[in-house]
């Protein structure tokens, strides 16, 4: 099925973000919108594809800019010095998020009482700090392969939005500690969530050219094929 990407420009701060919006060919009347974090490298053709893909299942979807300036990373010596200054500064974060829901409200056809939205690695700890944030328009967000850590912002003590974590049970990134740690802070904020955890698999599993595991990086491909399908699952019930 073909769909329409249309580029979308935004603002977060002082930051000129600029993503992308994918829409079914056939529309009929207003649709669920899913916002699309990408890993730490951006926006780039993969994430893409993966938007255009939920588009495909009747969604519009927005692939969002999270480093801004459309920026997108090849080198894994820039992984730390991306990362670094967003989880010093986790409202940096939230606030890219956040600019993400106001600009998804400006794309035409979209239902903004059905908002949800995704995220790789990093991109899954920035829906999973969205869904901390609470309030609406978000009513569920999924996490693939992302790091689970709690921030330390001024979080509501309950949470409406719906949680799926997809998770790698054997990635070194995200320890089993860190995992019990977020399911006590789920259960404690009284969250509807779940963790679906995959054998045999580590970090990045969703992603093809990952195959690194020295680093604890390796494409999986029943796990990506699941993982998507939890996912949509996810949504169907949610959105």
């Amino acid at each position: 099925m073909a769909t329409t990407a249309t580029p979308i420009e935004y603002s977060a701060g002082n930051i000129l973000c600029k993503g992308v919006y994918f829409t079914p060919a056939q529309v009929n009347g207003s649709l669920p919108v899913i916002l699309v974090a990408p890993a730490w490298d951006g926006l780039n053709q993969e994430v893409r594809d993966k938007a255009a893909k939920l588009a495909d299942a009747g969604y519009i979807a927005f692939a969002i800019d999270l480093l801004g300036e459309g920026k997108t990373m090849t080198d894994m010596a820039d992984l730390m010095p991306t990362l670094t200054p967003f989880f010093e500064n986790r409202g940096m974060l939230l606030e890219r998020m956040l600019a993400a829901v106001t600009a998804a409200s400006k794309i035409p056809g979209a239902d903004l009482s059905r908002v949800g939205a995704i995220g790789y690695c990093f991109g899954g700890t920035a829906v999973l700090d969205l869904a901390r944030a609470g309030g609406d328009p978000i009513k569920g967000v999924v996490s693939f392969h992302g790091g689970l850590e709690g921030n330390m912002l001024d979080n509501p003590t309950t949470l409406s939005t719906k949680v799926l974590v997809l998770h790698g049970e054997d990635d070194p990134l995200v320890p089993p500690e860190q995992v019990a740690a977020f399911k006590a802070e789920m259960t404690e904020k009284q969250v509807d969530w779940q963790l679906h955890a995959y054998g045999h698999t580590m970090h990045a599993f969703t992603r093809p050219q990952a195959n690194d595991p020295a680093f604890g990086a390796v494409y999986n491909r029943s796990a990506d094929d699941r993982s998507w399908q939890a996912m949509l699952n996810f949504f169907e019930e949610v959105l």
